[in-house]
């Protein structure tokens, strides 16, 4: 008979719990030797080696996946698994080669050339003269690519600059200026990044010369020109020059995707204060242009981290007032309360109902399948009522704000099998407003079993699954569903860039 694989995973969770890691990944070895084209089980045991310290078989099992994704063309999903095994192994000389076809392909000629150069210098180290010669050949054909992909040339207004000697950075970064205020981007963004690998003292006059850009309005140029700083940061393992470079910008030129990649990197670093002050930067970036549910997100978490910060509540309040939200100030209260409540005191705070509804939410030890034996028997008194109607009553009282009223009526749709999807979609996703983040994926998780009304409703179960699992610190499993939810549903969403976000910050 063969493994039960939701059996081995829930006991792997569980010696994680119990701190016991090396159970944990005997017991996904066991589980891989029996299905070993389980991509998802293999990339949560690379991950189990990251935190065992033992680097070279985690690459081995990242390195694993992303191939395969590479094979089937899924070529995001394998980028941010490539790009997984550099935060862990920075030279690894497969990932790096991969990395630059699939920038290639994607016409990131500008990624492709850093890549390659450093593949380049790999090869020169080791002495490997034949290897040598086969990255120069793609960086010749790199070079040859970004010529024809330039349009026709107008008139000359001005007599060409010379061409710069190949070893001379002084040369090389005027030409990247004279390029990037040309318009021509991807070649400008190559030849600064060879600039400053060979000189990197030169990254001070880069970050000059985007903030003279953004002055000059070219905002999208000079975020290219920081994100060749940052990456030339990040290759030489310097983090926080390359959070320096990027709050520097943010500062001078706020830019959503620029505070968006300087919060992933606080947050890979680890580093907590320069992370809340590129938090607030990015919710004002998501206010200004309208992105209110991504705004109160990171808002209520700020607010919580300092409740008597008034800044912080005015900020949930224009989030909250772009999204139509009742009694706002309620919800204000509630999450300044969370951090003096003693634990146990959110009222309604629970687990999808055990058999006997005891009140407590235990989450170490939590298994659906009491929770589900439990519904079952709650269905007596309910019966007597449509479940749908009981359903519609909750929801008014969700609109209405009278969120105590709505709990006790989901709570009851929930145990009739008729509603008992949608029931516990509207639970977790109440819970998960609450913070009470444990609560919120167990009834995701029954949820999402449905059947659900229709598929996108089904997708948005395993979205908010997922969002609640990564908020909870358990990267792995909410990459899983991400993953799986991306090969079947496409497009959804942002879930390809929380891919790759997860795929980064579960690398470290």
């Amino acid at each position: 008979m063969g493994l039960d694989r939701e059996a081995a995973l829930k006991k792997a969770e569980k010696f994680l719990r119990q701190g016991k890691l090396d159970s944990a990944i005997e017991e996904y070895v066991r589980l891989i030797d029996e299905q070993p084209r389980d991509w998802n089980s293999i990339n949560a045991l690379g991950d189990l080696y990251v935190r065992a310290g033992n680097t070279e078989r985690a690459v081995a099992q990242f390195a694993r996946v992303a191939d395969h994704l590479f094979d089937e063309g899924f070529l995001p999903k394998a980028s941010a698994l490539y790009k997984k095994v550099l935060k862990v192994h920075p030279r690894h000389e497969h990932t790096v080669s991969r990395l630059a076809e699939i920038a290639t392909r994607q016409g990131l000629l500008a990624d492709a050339a850093m890549y390659l150069r450093q593949l380049l210098d790999e090869r020169r180290t080791r002495g490997d003269e034949q290897g040598v010669q086969d990255a120069m050949a793609r960086l010749r054909a790199l070079d040859e690519d970004g010529r024809d992909a330039q349009p026709p040339a107008q008139a000359p207004v001005a007599q060409a600059p010379p061409e710069p000697a190949a070893d001379d950075p002084r040369q090389l970064f005027e030409l990247a200026r004279t390029q990037l205020y040309a318009g021509e981007e991807l070649q400008g963004r190559t030849v600064l990044m060879r600039a400053l690998t060979l000189d990197p003292i030169r990254q001070g006059e880069a970050l000059q010369l985007a903030l003279d850009l953004a002055a000059d309005g070219r905002i999208d140029t000079a975020f290219g020109c920081v994100d060749v700083i940052t990456d030339a940061a990040l290759l030489d393992g310097d983090w926080q020059r390359a959070i320096d470079t990027l709050q520097t910008f943010v500062d001078a030129a706020p830019h959503l995707p620029a505070s968006i990649k300087l919060v992933d990197l606080c947050v890979d670093a680890g580093l907590d204060d320069h992370l809340r002050t590129a938090q607030a930067q990015l919710t004002d970036a998501y206010l200004a242009q309208g992105s209110a549910a991504e705004a109160r997100i990171i808002a209520e978490d700020l607010l919580e981290q300092d409740p008597d910060s008034e800044v912080h509540a005015e900020r949930l309040r224009r989030a909250l007032g772009l999204l139509e939200v009742p009694d706002t100030e309620s919800v204000i209260a509630e999450i300044r309360g969370r951090r003096q409540a003693p634990a146990g005191d959110d009222l309604e705070s629970e687990a999808p109902p055990s058999a006997g509804r005891e009140p407590a939410f235990e989450a170490t030890e939590i298994d659906l399948s009491d929770a589900l034996s439990g519904l079952e028997t709650a269905t007596t008194v309910a019966e007597q009522v449509d479940p749908a109607l009981i359903l519609k009553r909750a929801i008014d009282h969700m609109q209405a704000g009278r969120v105590e009223e709505a709990l006790r009526d989901l709570q009851e749709a929930a145990a009739q099998p008729r509603t008992r999807a949608r029931a516990a979609a509207e639970l977790g996703r109440l819970y998960s407003g609450r913070g009470d983040l444990h609560a919120a994926v167990q009834w995701f998780e029954l949820a999402a079993d449905g059947p659900a009304t229709t598929q996108d409703e089904a997708y948005e179960v395993l979205y908010d699954l997922a969002d609640a699992l990564a908020r909870l610190g358990e990267a792995s499993r909410a990459l899983a569903i991400l993953i799986d939810l991306d090969a079947e549903a496409g497009d959804f969403r942002d879930v390809r860039f929380r891919i790759e976000q997860l795929a980064g910050s579960r690398g470290q």
